[in-house]
């Protein structure tokens, strides 16, 4: 039987001299100077303050908080996903309303997501956010969903 191998690791010589700096330097935790200069420079990348979290869900949660989600509030997210999307949503006490996916990518399908914003408009209930999971590999279509939450 073949497998399709859903995450195969990949480590090249830099990745490889980083891990063996942090082992040599023993700064094996979540702060350290490989940390501190990743920050600094993705943060100068974007123009923004940026920082380092140890999982997409402390991500998810801290860009929700940032946006001040809570209690009462709904957030639009992807159907096809691991519970890890979804927990910071109900970490905050929002309700989480799942947009379903497109045959052809598996990922947010934008024409629900136009609809079902369309329909919260109405009820004048927008959600507070938008959580985009990118699967197997494909991106979501990101320049459509944008365009969309962008009206």
């Amino acid at each position: 039987m073949n497998r399709i191998l859903l995450s195969v690791p990949h480590m090249g010589g830099l990745e490889q001299g980083f891990v063996a700096e942090a082992f040599t330097s023993n700064w094996m935790s979540t702060v350290g100077p490989n940390v501190t200069a990743f920050e600094l420079e993705f943060g100068d990348k974007l123009g923004v303050s940026a920082v380092a979290l140890a999982s997409g869900t402390a991500a998810i949660h801290l860009g929700l908080r940032a946006l001040g989600v809570g209690p009462g509030d709904t957030v639009f997210c992807s159907s096809l996903t691991f519970v890890a999307s979804v927990n910071p949503i109900r970490y905050l006490g929002a309700e989480s309303v799942f947009i379903d996916s497109d045959c052809a990518t598996w990922n947010m399908d934008p024409a629900l997501l136009s609809a079902a914003l369309a329909s919260a408009a109405a009820r004048s209930r927008l959600p507070k956010a938008v959580v985009v999971v990118h699967l197997f590999g494909e991106c979501a279509d990101m320049d459509r969903v944008m365009e969309i939450c962008a009206h």
